[in-house]
């Protein structure tokens, strides 16, 4: 499956899911996902790309690690949407997802902590977020990369990429009278109105 349906479907599992052993096994599940997301990226022929995407693997691996919990153990049986994972798709929506997600399991550990009624639970927390707050850095350096990536294969193809704001098309337009000849330039008229060939001048009554 693609990575992009499976992060979708993991930030929705992560937000429907409503207790404390269920949030802990679905962010775990998340970290897993991201450990194969990493994998494949660190498969690509950029070296950028792939020393990045080995980075993240292993501290997607790391994170998992950090909430592997007998309190969550056997919730964690029952998922496995990492191993579904048969290709990447388009990096850039895919690597935003995948931001996306990382934060989401950030923010709720962070609860989680906050509310935590044992020392263990609380620890837990506090390493997961540690951990999964290193693998959003190396996303986000990823987001980076990719994008800088496709910026310079679009001007390899096809010219520069356009600036921000481009300047709209300004038509210079000349007066009216524009088109006529140089030196034929046509006078004002000052001859009385309605008088065919009239050359006098225009009287205004004085007083």
């Amino acid at each position: 499956m693609e990575a992009l349906r499976l992060i979708k479907r993991a930030r929705h599992a992560l937000a429907e899911a409503r207790h404390v052993p269920d949030v802990l096994a679905e962010a775990r599940q998340a970290a897993l996902l991201t450990e194969a997301v990493g994998a494949r990226l660190a498969e690509l022929d950029d070296d950028e790309l792939t020393g990045l995407g080995q980075q993240l693997s292993e501290a997607a691996a790391h994170a998992a690690v950090c909430l592997e919990r007998s309190v969550v153990r056997a919730a964690v049986l029952s998922g496995g949407r990492a191993g579904r994972l048969t290709e990447l798709g388009e990096l850039a929506p895919t690597l935003g997802a995948l931001d996306g997600l990382l934060r989401d399991v950030g923010e709720t550990l962070v609860v989680l902590a906050c509310g935590a009624d044992t020392e263990s639970l609380y620890w837990t927390c506090i390493d997961g977020v540690d951990a999964v707050s290193e693998c959003k850095d190396l996303a986000g350096r990823l987001r980076k990369t990719v994008g800088r990536l496709e910026e310079e294969e679009g001007a390899v193809l096809g010219g520069a990429p356009a600036e921000r704001g481009s300047p709209l098309l300004v038509v210079r337009l000349g007066p009216p009278d524009e088109g006529q000849p140089k030196g034929e330039e046509q006078a004002p008229d000052y001859r009385v109105p309605g008088v065919a060939g009239a050359s006098e001048e225009v009287s205004v009554p004085v007083g």
